[in-house]
Formats: C-alpha cells, structure tokens, sequence
C-alpha cells in the first residue's frame, strides 16, 4: 500500500556473531502465524515475505494496524503504559507482573466505562486461544495494546501483532525430524509452552498455554462456541497454505521439512484445544 507503513524484520542475529542469525528461517513463523490468524479470522496484521534488496536479506514485511484512513485520527498506547499505572513498581523491561486477571480489569473498566467498542471476553478468549495454537510465548505487555479513537471518544485492542516467536522457530533440524515422529514427544514440547503472562499478581509462574485456555474458558464459558467456532477450518487449508510458501527460492526458504512439522505441531495443538473446549462445554452445559 503507498504511504503506509510496514515493518521489516529479519532473523535476530547470533550473539556469538552479530552478522549471522542464529536461526535464519525464524521469519517465517511471522508469516505463518498470519496465515494461521486469518483462518481463525482474527485481525492480525498482514504479513509477507519479502527481500531487502540491498542486503539479499529475506524477512518478513509487516503492515502497521494504524493510518489506514486520513480521516480517522487514532492513536496507539502498549499495555505496558496501563500495567504501569495499575500496579506499583511494575518492570517493564522484564514483565515479571505481567498477568491476565490485571488486564482483565482494565479491559473490563474500559467496557463499563462504554469506551470499548467490542467484547472483551471475546478478544481475551480469542487471544489466548490463538496463542496456544500457535505456541506464542510473546504476548507481553508491548505486544498488545490499545486504540484510541479521539473523535469518537471510543478505544478498542488492539490487533494481534508480533507473532513471530511461535510455531517452534527455535528448534533446529534434528529436533523437527524428531517430534514430527514421535506424537509423545511432541506432546511434551507442547506442554512445555507457556503464555508470557501469570494467570494473576499472586501465582508465581507463568500461565501454561493450553491450560490459560482452559481456566479462562471455565471462568467465561459464554465464549466457548466461538473458540470452537473458530478453531473449525478445514486441515487442508493450513496443508495448502505452508505448500505455497515452500515454492519462494529466496534466502533461507521454508523447507518442506520444517513446512510439515509445522503442520503437525498445530494440528495437534488444535486437537488437543478443542478436547479442553469440549471439556468445558461438556462441564457447564
């Protein structure tokens, strides 16, 4: 789009050699996360592959969520800046107070408020779900935030953005031939993931993935037939999706190998979601 702003990002680069990246395919994740998002139908940010022409670099390219009108004045703010106000002391550079009962709060305050122009169960529901799927270990207090609509005297959260440390970017060859064979070990890595947030100030770890969906589910069951909905795409369009990004012959390409564990870390992480929503139907209804 002209005169819109987007976002380059390479791989992050070695400590022990700054002009190599440790894992230079990680920008895919970015790239298929968004795919995934848009088959949740969520609002996540386009992103695409792309080439710094200068370098030969590859990355992805990401579209800013905001200036899409010149008619519309918004303005963003992180949930960082509400976190501090609401709890003392809070650290940002590291999050430890990072947690969804706080947030929950203050999305709550900005719906009784009637600032909040859509439900935040809903959002929280969505969130939470999507990051589980795609095992988003990120989502913290700079990676989500709000919109502000000044004119309107309304605000809404803000789409899902930065979703780049996902889907086992980190994992290298070995450890891909590895969990794409063995279902029991591949279940252990997804039990391992955790969300960046508590469940609240006073637990002391963070919130386990899967199981963040679960509790919030049980404490909000009205949202369970729209996570299910959600969660509801056909196999094969995910199937078709990472098939088309194998064909790029560009610097660090998305190999088959990595394209179909990819495939079946999420397709097991959406089984093993939907056996926890069908849990919770099955408890309230």
């Amino acid at each position: 789009m002209p005169n819109h702003r987007y976002l380059f990002k390479e791989a992050i680069k070695s400590a022990k050699d700054p002009r190599k990246p440790r894992h230079p395919d990680q920008y895919w994740a970015e790239i298929i996360a968004f795919k995934i998002g848009r088959l949740m139908k969520l609002d996540v940010p386009p992103a695409f592959v792309a080439l710094n022409s200068d370098t030969g670099e590859s990355g992805s390219i990401i579209e800013w969520f905001l200036g899409y009108s010149t008619e519309v004045k918004e303005r963003f703010t992180h949930g960082g800046d509400h976190m501090q106000s609401l709890i003392e002391g809070y650290d940002r550079e590291k999050g430890r107070l990072h947690n969804l009962d706080t947030v929950v709060k203050f999305s709550r305050l900005l719906s009784q408020l009637k600032i909040l122009s859509h439900s935040w169960q809903e959002y929280w529901g969505l969130c939470l779900c999507y990051d589980a799927l795609i095992g988003n270990t990120d989502r913290h207090q700079e990676n989500w935030g709000v919109i502000w609509n000044d004119g309107e005297q309304s605000a809404r959260l803000s789409p899902f953005f930065d979703n780049g440390t996902s889907l086992g970017h980190e994992l290298f060859e070995k450890k891909i031939r590895h969990y794409t064979t063995d279902e029991n070990s591949l279940r252990a890595y997804i039990r391992k993931g955790q969300h960046h947030m508590k469940w609240s100030l006073e637990e002391d770890s963070r919130l386990p993935l899967i199981d963040g969906v679960y509790r919030f589910c049980n404490k909000y069951p009205a949202i369970v037939p729209l996570l299910l909905d959600r969660l509801s795409w056909g196999e094969d369009a995910l199937e078709k999706a990472l098939s088309e990004l194998t064909t790029f012959r560009i610097k660090s390409p998305l190999t088959v190998e990595r394209a179909d564990f990819v495939y079946t870390l999420t397709i097991l992480r959406r089984r093993i979601l939907l056996e926890h929503l069908e849990k919770v139907a099955n408890e309230v209804y």
